[in-house]
């Protein structure tokens, strides 16, 4: 229903509000219009906690002024999934896991202030928060917006990724939510060069916005790397680059060596006595720390000729004078 729903969504202009709190969501439409073009669009607590009329008059309401919200058949599709009891116990939870979040909207929109600042424009994206019925995707984009769903940030305790393996319950973590979101806004295309490093100074440059527009924090948050392993990487950085310099594997091309250490994974496999103790996407990680040093050594760059406008990875690499 996550199709669905996003049909319905990608094309809103004023924020939806249950009744009773328009005049709140006007005061703050009003301080975001000032502010920036984005909106942030809570869907989910527009709607979901009316009752089956008033839901549907909401809907009929909101149909007139929205005519590029609803497909065809919205009234099929949208009450349906709207009244999903399972749907509503989600949206729920979402609520009891929220408050740490209370300021979501207000570090969501810093962040985004900062990419516009990056840029030089305003990203013209709008973010709604949705539920997707435990649908496998955290955010997804599409028609200038950002859909992202509260269910998939309900904790690594919660039942309903009971079946999921330990290192990707912790995917769930509610205060992910925010790298997951930068994390979105900018996805750097594949260089096509198909080597290792290619694909580490893919992410490693995901990872580098990621840290730009809301901190290193987020960027660890982001990889799910708990204090330990951030210290051991850090403890062992000179060690792990050495492994990947003497096998030759920057340079490498095949297929199971971006699975073993850029791929989310309990660990990175070495293949050595110690790789339960390296922690996952470890080629990410040092795709991470090669930007950080290339930009280091051009200080008179900006962020997106950094990203964008760098040489090709070998000429990277030596230009960043990268020295575990």
């Amino acid at each position: 229903m996550a199709a669905a729903l996003m049909c319905a969504v990608a094309c809103q202009n004023d924020p939806w509000v249950a009744a009773g709190e328009e005049a709140e969501a006007q005061a703050q439409s009003a301080v975001l219009s000032e502010r920036d073009p984005l909106r942030i669009v809570h869907f989910a607590d527009s709607v979901l906690g009316l009752d089956s009329t008033n839901l549907h008059v909401r809907l009929e309401e909101m149909a007139p002024r929205h005519p590029l919200i609803f497909e065809p058949k919205w009234r099929e599709n949208l009450p349906p999934y709207l009244l999903d009891e399972g749907v509503r116990a989600l949206w729920t939870d979402a609520k009891m896991v929220r408050p740490p979040l209370a300021d979501f909207d207000a570090v969501v929109t810093q962040m985004l202030d900062r990419v516009d600042g990056l840029q030089g424009q305003p990203t013209g994206l709008r973010i709604y928060t949705y539920v997707s019925r435990a649908e496998e995707f955290d955010v997804l984009r599409a028609n200038g917006a950002l859909f992202v769903a509260w269910d998939r940030f309900l904790g690594a305790d919660h039942p309903l990724y009971a079946e999921e393996s330990a290192y990707l319950r912790q995917r769930h973590d509610p205060y992910r939510i925010y790298s997951v979101l930068a994390a979105a806004l900018y996805e750097p295309t594949s260089t096509g060069g198909g080597l290792l490093l290619d694909e580490m100074l893919r992410k490693g440059k995901q990872l580098l916005f990621i840290q730009t527009v809301l901190g290193e924090e987020d960027v660890y948050r982001y990889l799910t790397y708990t204090a330990e392993q951030r210290e051991f990487a850090a403890s062992n950085e000179r060690a792990l680059w050495e492994t990947l310099v003497r096998e030759r594997w920057l340079f490498d091309s095949r297929a199971d060596l971006k699975r073993k250490l850029i791929e989310v994974a309990p660990f990175s496999k070495l293949g050595s006595e110690r790789d339960q103790e390296v922690p996952g996407q470890i080629g990410a990680w040092f795709g991470w720390r090669i930007m950080q040093a290339y930009w280091k050594e051009h200080p008179d760059l900006s962020l997106w000729e950094v990203l964008e406008s760098s040489p090709k990875s070998a000429e990277l690499l030596q230009q960043a004078n990268f020295r575990p």
